[in-house]
């Protein structure tokens, strides 16, 4: 989709993901490695792949080579790189800068890892058991993530230069990126409601929780355990298949499940029956294995998942019957981030096993610099951008993009949201008779639950325009059907199978717009044993690996916050969409988009599964351990829930610490001999920090080049100098709360503008609209719609 395109790639190991997805959509992409090149390490061999490599030993040699790419990938770890005079020499060039806190701002220059990102975010907060302390995922994400929030940024930059044929610079800011896979905890303070706590991946509920993780014979599974019209339904025929196992009577059987909730806060239901109920869940997970489980559920139709550790990973059926793995140097690989119709996406070679193996060829085929606006269409050649496209700075980089938006939940939502920031006019459709689970959970202004009270689907949904149709009503699938034929994109999330069975399916809709993209996004794709597996993302996020590796050792897998895979799928969503949208403007093709979100996860865990198959052993979770440096841990500091994470990456470091804590004594201990003290050390450092407030310390830490950050809450996120530097979140006009807080989006560019004018939209709030306006209906198709039933 991409095989125009050059990417210059000066990042280091921390960013190489950037590179990857643009090189796995097709791009030709070039590795430009220091004097004595990269180790070859399991980073190396999972994020360069695709990749040819040139040695690029000076500031001039990496300005020869920029000066034939249209895209430059930065993260700082060449301090030789001067993005701006690259930009000067070369109109039409597009620069991504991946920074830890942004490009400026008061915290652009603080040292960051990790760790300390994660603190930062809002994440860490609500990761891990509340009585102790908060947690990051033992395989390093923080990074991951803002690298593919830059391949989104420059493929949306890419975008905006067939119009206008100017390139511009992409900032990325690693710490946004992080925080919005807090949502929608990172949102409470605002919004009147008490912090989330950490819960090992379960939620509060009163004075008990709901568990979401239960032991298995072999392991263990996830559940999402809840009640309501939406949920209720699953969890009353678990507890059916609990009492066929002999672990539960007649009457918990045959409690109102759905009205469960509502019972408890009347008083009608106690929370020592929860338990109870929890109790009978658990012994009947302990009687079998996670397969035994997953086939049950699959069965039933349970929201059901095993805890796959990284060995599960490489050996699942339905990544097997898929064929997505790829094979390069004799390892197992995540393969295609999506499955394209039209466009196929490239089975990546091995890493380049050497240091500039391929500059000689790089450099004949990079010598003649790209010319604004140049692209390429069947071959040929063609400059100056677009006429009929032209934007001028300052308006969005999408404006024009139409989308039709079926999605549902968060995952693929979030994803046209971030549409709607950069310009595209989104139409979301729903119907109030089956409302999304953001409108009913996950967090209501004030702890009243309305749908139109609900935090989440305001900030999934921002910018967006609403219309409420109820599909069971045959008109109201052509209004589908005229949508379809107004939109570029359509993006979905049913069932597999279920659009299709409406006759709104791909084919059906291709042939009203041939041009149409259609993506389809759910848990496992769209086809092999697995296929019609119900869930959200947190059972996404177990059964994809996540669970397994976030927690401490001697306990239950905690899991990332909430449903993590939903806040990282959106990227990999957009790469594919624009990708895609990119093929079309140059051949007038559209295709079709089959997405699965745990698919595209595994690319998050993949030197873990390398390192696996090559050496045997499994990572797992270890708290907050890092097997190399020390200290590197979170540590308690004054205040309710206060925390703080330091790290030390080098002696230095260590000697500024250690005089900070007033033990001139240890100052001298060298990184081996902290690593065989380890215990003591963090036992040192905890009892300095208790005394100390968690910002003022981090403060006093940075000043002197110390990695550190408190771990921050909703409220201290949303107070955050350098996440309010960057405008990170907005508060907009809501008809029904007055003003509703959203988070925006981590990529700023530098000519286009971006933002959002509105939350999500209330029910059908612009119906009228979208009929006439959008469509052209007349006061005669809209009055019928209404008598038939079509609209809500």
């Amino acid at each position: 989709m991409l095989r125009r395109y050059r990417v210059l790639d000066l990042t280091d190991r921390r960013s190489w993901l950037a590179g990857f997805l643009l090189a796995q959509l097709g791009a030709d992409v070039v590795l430009a490695e220091p004097s004595g090149g990269w180790p070859r390490d399991d980073h190396h061999l999972a994020y360069n792949r695709g990749k040819r490599s040139v040695l690029a030993a000076g500031p001039g040699d990496v300005a020869t080579l920029a000066a034939g790419a249209d895209v430059v990938l930065d993260d700082g770890s060449r301090p030789d790189v001067d993005l701006d005079a690259m930009r000067a020499a070369s109109p039409a060039l597009v620069t991504v800068s991946i920074s830890p806190y942004g490009e400026s701002g008061p915290k652009a220059g603080w040292l960051a890892t990790d760790l300390t990102l994660f603190a930062a975010s809002g994440q860490m907060a609500v990761t891990g058991d509340n009585d102790r302390p908060p947690v990051r995922t033992s395989v390093p994400q923080a990074w991951l993530h803002g690298a593919s929030d830059a391949a989104v940024g420059a493929l949306v930059a890419l975008h905006e230069r067939m119009g206008s044929g100017r390139g511009q610079h992409v900032s990325v800011s690693v710490q946004q990126s992080v925080t919005l896979t807090a949502l929608p905890a990172v949102l409470f303070a605002a919004v009147g409601l008490d912090p989330a706590r950490r819960e090992s991946g379960g939620i509060k509920l009163g004075p008990t929780r709901l568990r979401w993780v239960y032991p298995a014979e072999d392991g263990f599974v996830a559940i999402s355990l809840a009640f309501g019209p939406m949920i209720g339904p699953f969890q009353a025929r678990l507890m059916a298949w609990v009492y066929e196992e002999g672990h539960c009577d007649e009457a918990m059987r045959d409690k109102d499940w759905v009205g469960f909730g509502d019972a408890l806060a009347s008083g009608k239901e106690t929370f020592a029956e929860l338990d109870r109920a929890q109790d009978a869940i658990s012994a009947l997970t302990s009687s079998k294995t996670k397969a035994e489980l997953l086939a049950g559920a699959m069965a039933r139709r349970l929201l059901l998942a095993p805890v796959s550790t990284i060995p599960d990973v490489l050996a699942s059926p339905q990544l097997e019957a898929r064929g997505y793995w790829d094979e390069a140097g004799g390892l197992r690989h995540p393969g295609p981030m999506a499955r394209a119709s039209a466009t196929p996406l490239p089975r990546l070679a091995a890493a380049p096993s050497v240091a500039g193996d391929d500059d000689d060829a790089v450099r004949a085929a990079w010598s003649e610099p790209r010319e604004a606006g140049t692209r390429a269409v069947g071959g040929v050649a063609t400059g100056g951008g677009d006429p009929r496209r032209a934007r001028a700075a300052g308006r969005k980089a999408l404006e024009g993009l139409k989308v039709l938006d079926l999605a549902w939940v968060a995952a693929a939502p979030l994803a046209t949201r971030l549409l709607a920031y950069w310009g595209a006019t989104v139409v979301r459709v729903e119907s109030s008779t089956r409302p999304d689970l953001t409108r009913v959970a996950l967090g209501h202004r004030d702890d009243v639950v309305e749908v139109e009270n609900a935090i989440c689907w305001q900030a999934a949904n921002a910018g967006k325009l609403g219309v409420a149709l109820d599909l069971a009503v045959p008109d109201a699938k052509d209004v589908v059907r005229d949508l379809a034929r107004w939109a570029d994109v359509v993006v979905e999330s049913f069932t597999p199978g279920a659009m299709a069975r409406w006759g709104l399916g791909y084919e059906d809709l291709r042939q009203l717009n041939p041009g149409l993209v259609v993506l389809s996004s759910c848990v496992m794709g769209q086809d092999g044993p697995l296929a019609r597996f119900a869930g959200f993302g947190n059972l996404a996020a177990s059964v994809a690996g996540f669970f397994d590796v976030t927690g401490w050792p001697d306990r239950q897998p905690a899991g990332p916050y909430m449903a993590y895979t939903d806040y990282t799928s959106p990227r990999f969503t957009l790469c594919a969409l624009l990708a895609a949208l990119d093929h079309r403007e140059c051949t007038g093709e559209g295709q079709y988009l089959d997405f699965s979100q745990m698919e595209a996860a595994t690319h998050l865990l993949t030197p873990a599964l390398l390192d696996y198959q090559r050496t045997g052993k499994a990572a797992t979770r270890r708290g907050n351990l890092d097997p190399e440096l020390v200290p590197h841990a979170v540590y308690p500091a004054l205040g309710p829930d206060g925390w703080v994470a330091i790290v030390c990456e080098s002696d230095a470091q260590w000697r500024v610490l250690a005089t900070e804590m007033r033990r001139p004594d240890l100052c001298g201990l060298t990184a081996a001999e902290r690593l065989e003290r380890r215990e003591e050390i963090d036992g040192l450092v905890g009892e300095w920090s208790a005394r100390q407030d968690p910002i003022g310390l981090h403060l006093r830490l940075q000043a002197q080049g110390v990695p550190a950050h408190a771990v921050q809450h909703s409220g201290e996120c949303l107070a955050d100098p350098q996440l309010a530097h960057l405008g990170h979140f907005v508060w907009l006009d809501h008809p029904y709360v007055r003003r509703s807080v959203v988070d925006t989006a981590a990529q700023h560019l530098s000519r286009s503008a971006a933002g959002y004018e509105w939350p999500g939209p209330t029910y059908g709030q612009h119906t009228d609209h979208v009929l006439r306006d959008l469509l052209g209906y007349d006061d005669e198709r809209v009055a019928a719609l209404a008598v038939a039933g079509a609209l809500e």
